[in-house]
């Protein structure tokens, strides 16, 4: 199917494993658009939403990339790596204590509200027109730092040495350095070994579109929100 004059946008939900430039290049081999983007990067270890932008909504980047997001977030306490989640390698193990509910609350509500984040060494933001991770790979470590707004950040789940988080948040935060520090601070170190994104703005992760659905789907249209409605949406003449 080709999908070279459609504008509009698809909420997919990315399987884990991949980078999200790699589903966008295999959207784009299987539909041949004009035009293609994505909203709100997800490193591999991640899953859920990912906005897919045809044609003329890449347009709408601007607009969309500031809606907030959130995620479930599960990490294991004890042990660090070098980029924050169970992809990289370890660089720490700590002594384990065991630690109750209240400690975990009383550290994560102190991350509420408007914070300075520092960007992971081990990431693609850029420092002088290169990437983050390209100097961190040769033993440079860049220190770049992003203001972010965390809305609420809510423990749902302690389980001896796993924790499971809900975080609502704004646009740039790196939800790998936020758990690194929560580590810090709870004296044990933590990393990623699952993140899930369920919510952009109004988009839901039930109402998303299976990667591995796609090529059975013989109607794709019917699953992409027209750009002229995104255009009532966000008061766009």
């Amino acid at each position: 199917m080709i999908l070279n004059e459609i504008n509009g946008l698809l909420n997919l939900n990315k399987p884990k494993g991949t980078t999200s430039n790699k589903i966008l290049q295999k959207i784009k081999y299987i539909f041949k658009p004009k035009k293609i983007g994505f909203i709100g990067t997800l490193d591999p270890i991640s899953s859920g939403i990912l906005l897919i932008c045809f044609g003329k909504t890449n347009k709408l980047f601007n607009f969309i990339i500031k809606e907030k997001k959130t995620y479930i977030v599960t990490c294991i306490l004890g042990i660090e790596t070098n980029t924050y989640d169970s992809y990289g390698y370890i660089t720490k193990i700590n002594k384990y204590k065991i630690i109750k509910k209240k400690e975990i609350n009383n550290i994560i509500k102190k991350y509420k509200g408007l914070i300075k984040q520092q960007i992971p060494i081990y990431s693609s933001s850029k420092f002088k027109g290169k990437p983050l991770y390209k100097y961190a790979i040769k033993g440079i470590n860049i220190k770049k730092y992003n203001f972010i707004k965390i809305y609420k950040i809510k423990l749902i789940k302690l389980k001896d040495k796993i924790i499971k988080l809900k975080i609502k948040c704004s646009k740039g935060t790196y939800i790998r350095s936020l758990i690194n520090e929560i580590g810090k601070k709870l004296k044990l170190g933590a990393h990623i070994i699952k993140l899930k994104r369920i919510k952009i703005g109004k988009y839901k992760i039930k109402n998303s579109l299976k990667l591995k659905n796609i090529i059975k789907i013989k109607k794709i249209n019917k699953y992409i929100i027209n750009h002229k409605k995104l255009l009532k949406q966000y008061k766009i003449k």
